[in-house]
């Protein structure tokens, strides 16, 4: 990661009163040994959290959030210094207005990072809302001491803007961080920045699935169906475990790698647009859910004396050849080709001799 540059300001905020901006804090040093080491922990707290939401800046409205101007100036400036306080400042002026609405009484202050940074091909603009918490240390006669420190793996709130994509033209290139709280409070975040179209992850996880299914069935590819799925699942869940997003693009080159032959000009590099239509609206980028993976491909189900968990893909009607069938008449079901140690087992239970 290469760090750029570096804003640490505060927000005095109780919960229903007025927020304040300290005049502490401004512009850090970002050769300081411990400054890089901090950014890439927000980072990588921010890549762990499922509940992303992604979208873009508001267009259409750009005279109510001040700051998409003020961010695409600072992307024309030199990009010095002091251009990045400037855009900080202001940022923090918004934030500080979003959190006085009225929606928003419950929200709280903090310690507001913003950082600018450079890691691998992409560049980045990240703004997070952190707090202190209490811990224990030991002073110089070794007697336990409570101390305050920065909670940089609990972030409260957060925004990514991925520089790279915004220059680049592409649909999605911010992302927010959702919370389990109900209402606006877990809004004020994307509205001070001016993003208002947001998607959730789940639903854009659980969208491009359907999208999925619905283009082969559309496109007559039924053979190929359930074998674009599983490999576009199998995508999905390795960006997730790899901290990665998500994209569009990609996903459309394993679409056209299933195509059949006769059906390759016709359909070629067109799914992309078909999973961003209005019915869909799958963003260019977004963050696979873990939960709403596992709901689409696999099958959990128990009873007072028994329970299964199967991938949803080895499931089948009686005579379909699956590894399971399901007998609807008899409401049964059968467990086809099973492992040889798996029939050992069962053969020593029945015997009496389960003890392994």
């Amino acid at each position: 990661m290469e760090l750029k540059h570096l804003v640490i300001r505060e927000l005095h905020k109780e919960e229903d009163q007025a927020t304040v901006i300290s005049e502490r804090g401004g512009s850090v040093n970002t050769q300081h040994p411990v400054v890089p080491d901090m950014v890439l922990s927000l980072n990588n707290a921010l890549a762990r959290r499922s509940t992303l939401t992604h979208g873009s800046f508001n267009k259409e409205n750009p005279n109510g959030y001040p700051f998409i101007q003020a961010f695409e100036n600072y992307l024309s400036q030199e990009q010095s210094s002091s251009d990045f306080l400037t855009l900080s400042d202001l940022g923090i002026t918004q934030l500080a207005a979003a959190m006085d609405s009225p929606s928003s009484h419950s929200a709280v202050g903090g310690y507001i990072i913003f950082a600018h940074y450079q890691q691998e091909r992409y560049e980045f603009l990240l703004v997070a809302l952190v707090r202190n918490r209490s811990a224990i240390s030991l002073n110089d006669q070794l007697s336990p001491t409570e101390v305050n420190e920065v909670d940089l793996d609990k972030l409260h709130q957060a925004a990514k803007f991925n520089i790279t994509s915004y220059k680049k033209g592409k649909d999605s290139y911010l992302s927010f961080m959702g919370t389990k709280e109900k209402g606006d409070i877990t809004h004020y975040f994307s509205n001070a920045f001016g993003c208002t179209d947001v998607t959730p992850s789940k639903k854009s996880t659980g969208d491009l699935i359907r999208a999925t299914r619905d283009f082969c069935t559309q496109n007559g590819m039924y053979d190929e169906r359930e074998q674009v799925v599983e490999d576009v699942v199998s995508y999905l869940s390795r960006q997730r475990s790899e901290k990665n997003t998500a994209n569009l693009p990609e996903i459309e080159q394993i679409f056209d790698q299933h195509i059949p032959t006769e059906k390759t000009e016709e359909i070629t590099g067109k799914f992309g647009r078909f999973a961003n239509s209005e019915r869909y609206q799958v963003s260019q980028e977004f963050q696979p859910h873990t939960h709403t993976l596992n709901a689409h491909t696999k099958l959990k189900a128990k009873a007072d004396n028994w329970q299964v968990d199967f991938a949803k893909r080895s499931l089948g009607i009686v005579g379909s050849g699956s590894d399971i069938e399901f007998d609807e008449e008899k409401q049964t079901l059968v467990l086809r080709r099973m492992p040889s140690r798996v029939v050992e087992q069962i053969k020593r239970t029945l015997e009496g001799d389960d003890e392994d």
